[in-house]
């Protein structure tokens, strides 16, 4: 796996997954990212985009311990965890991990998407070693030689941010978060301090926002002025709007360049190589 700290995107679109000519340059899948270290692999979130993390011809290959870390659970972010390849590889070690503070039992949870009748190979019969942890009440833990910490943000049925602290960068993943909690954001913007970079949550511009207040997503706008008002040195917008056309994403982004130079739109198989950015 090498040295260094690669941080991979996988899935860009919010709420479903999405086809045709006019979305292929951002991509048509729902979200999924990775982060690769010398010790093991992270994974967050299952959506759609996981399908791109392994596939057929590597089957058989040596597998780097796993750990797949949910946000959430919302369909979008656990639809592609059946066709996951390591999951059928007896080799594979892999660690799952969510919030223990969910009000639903986020193992049985789990193990519903791939119960009859939605899959054919319950999730304890695909063949991988599985662990199930709970995130540690701290909020924080050291894997693979790096420092992961999370926070709540404010979405329907409960979210996390994630941020990871590696010795060559730092990076925020806040994919499905909308603002507006003054606590919660208050908290957010402290947690986004100092970040190399800040995936953040952008489906809605400012003029649709208010007709989708409280569906917990935010703007490119608000994207911009925890960017500006935390330090953050790079703000990667995603959970693309489905209906949202390369076209229109490419105005999108142009808009938040004015307010900070240093954005972008997350692109299916855009890569973060920290040890030659930081």
């Amino acid at each position: 796996m090498g040295m260094g700290y690669l941080f991979s995107i996988w899935g860009v679109r919010g709420s479903m997954s999405v086809s045709g000519d006019a979305y292929s340059g951002y991509g048509s899948h729902t979200t999924c990212f990775s982060l690769n270290t010398p010790d093991g692999l992270i994974v967050i979130d299952a959506g759609t985009g996981i399908t791109s993390l392994f596939t057929k011809p590597h089957k058989e290959l040596p597998l780097p311990p796993i750990t797949l870390l949910f946000t959430h659970f919302h369909l979008d972010h656990v639809i592609g965890l059946p066709v996951f390849l390591p999951l059928y590889n007896p080799k594979a070690q892999i660690t799952v991990m969510a919030d223990a503070s969910r009000p639903d039992p986020w193992r049985q949870t789990l193990s519903t998407i791939m119960a009859a009748p939605f899959w054919p190979v319950p999730l304890p019969q695909c063949g991988a070693q599985l662990t199930f942890l709970d995130l540690p009440p701290q909020r924080s833990m050291t894997l693979y030689g790096i420092r992961i910490s999370w926070i709540p943000i404010w979405h329907p049925q409960q979210c996390l941010s994630f941020r990871f602290d590696t010795p060559k960068g730092s990076i925020v993943v806040a994919t499905d978060r909308e603002h507006g909690q003054p606590e919660m954001d208050a908290a957010f913007l402290a947690f986004c301090r100092d970040a190399d970079a800040l995936i953040y949550d952008a489906q809605y511009t400012p003029d649709e926002y208010p007709s989708h207040h409280g569906w917990g997503h935010s703007t490119w706008l608000e994207g911009v002025d925890v960017a500006k008002r935390a330090g953050v040195k790079e703000l990667i917008l995603t959970h693309h709007d489905r209906e949202r056309t390369d076209a229109q994403e490419d105005a999108l982004i142009a808009e938040a360049q004015h307010c900070f130079p240093n954005t972008g739109g997350a692109r299916e198989g855009q890569r973060i190589e920290f040890t030659t950015r930081i």
